[in-house]
């Protein structure tokens, strides 16, 4: 007899159609219903999957004992209260960042995963699987980079209609850095597996300028991290760029850049001819890589990608960004306990 596979539900079909493919290519499971709120969506949609169920009410999802795998990837103010229904109900929950937009909502979903430690949560971190960070990450993890002292990346996000005209724009409140910044926060964690102690952030809205959106669309925060390392974290969502990630890690014996063409690593202060380079070769089929290590972790508790807790420290750390733009001080970073 085979193995039980997992019904899946998907909430929000932009980003989430792409969650629906990575579940249908994988045969352990079972995609059940489809929801979002808007019916052109969902007619679009159907139009290419007519063997699925749709509906316009999360609650249909959130409440069906027989969906085992919730994916959240509805606008970013629905999240917190979708996430924390789910898990209560004793699903698993794979959501889009960011997770929520408040502490208070934060607290709640720990508490929810406290409450139901079976519950996998994860987030699609996808830079995580670009293979210039991967290669940068075994050269860190090798020591062959010494000491880290400095790291900073720019998420550049050159897709100013999305803030402009956009449902951005429209909901109560959107963050540049839990929307786009949180991913150049995980990957800067994911690659030092260091911990961020304390943060300070500054932002601006120039370039959105007489537009709907209400929000800063530049956000720049320094980070202090354990042992004296300093980080930088923008996230720069008007920028007149192609949509790419600037990223940068400084030790004792190596540094890496990372531009719009390629990776590179200096071993070197000298020969600047002495390099490893790393071209950009970014497989799109590589974007499900983290969803299927999620999917497994379920099936056969193998270890995530993403785990619980890093999706949960990362959160923090944009939440105390986002605070210290308001205080305009410096800022500790308020991490949270979690049982899983």
């Amino acid at each position: 007899m085979g193995l039980k596979k997992l019904n899946v539900a998907i909430i929000g079909l932009g980003v989430g159609e792409r969650h629906l493919v990575g579940y249908i290519s994988d045969k352990r499971c079972s995609v059940k219903k489809l929801c979002d709120f808007n019916q052109d969506k969902i007619k679009e949609v159907a139009k290419k999957y007519t063997e699925f169920e749709f509906t316009s009410n999360p609650s249909e999802i959130l409440n069906d004992p027989e969906i085992d795998v919730v994916s959240i990837a509805s606008y970013d103010n629905f999240h917190a209260e979708q996430v924390i229904k789910a898990i209560k109900k004793g699903k698993h929950v794979f959501v889009e960042k960011p997770i929520c937009l408040h502490e208070n909502e934060l607290k709640n979903i720990v508490d929810a995963l406290n409450a139901n430690p079976k519950c996998k949560l994860s987030s699609n971190f996808i830079l995580r699987n670009s293979p210039q960070f991967v290669e940068a990450k075994k050269y860190i993890e090798d020591s062959k980079f010494g000491n880290l002292y400095y790291l900073e990346g720019d998420y550049n996000y050159g897709r100013i209609n999305k803030l402009t005209q956009g449902w951005r724009g429209d909901i109560p409140f959107y963050s540049v850095m839990h929307g786009g910044g949180i991913h150049i926060i995980d990957l800067l964690l994911w690659m030092s597996r260091k911990r961020v102690i304390e943060v300070i952030g500054i932002g601006n809205k120039i370039v959105t300028t007489n537009t709907k959106y209400k929000f800063p669309d530049m956000v720049s925060s320094l980070l202090r991290f354990e042992d004296n390392i300093i980080g930088k974290v923008s996230a720069n969502f008007g920028s007149v760029t192609p949509h790419h990630h600037r990223v940068s890690v400084y030790g004792t014996h190596a540094t890496f850049f990372n531009t719009y063409e390629s990776g590179i690593i200096y071993d070197e202060r000298e020969n600047a001819n002495k390099k490893i380079e790393f071209k950009h070769t970014f497989d799109n089929k590589k974007k499900s890589n983290t969803l299927k290590s999620f999917i497994s972790s379920i099936i056969s508790n193998k270890p995530q990608k993403v785990k619980s807790k890093e999706v949960i420290d990362v959160m923090s750390i944009s939440l105390a960004i986002e605070k210290s733009l308001h205080t305009k001080k410096w800022e500790k970073v308020k991490y949270f306990d979690i049982k899983i």
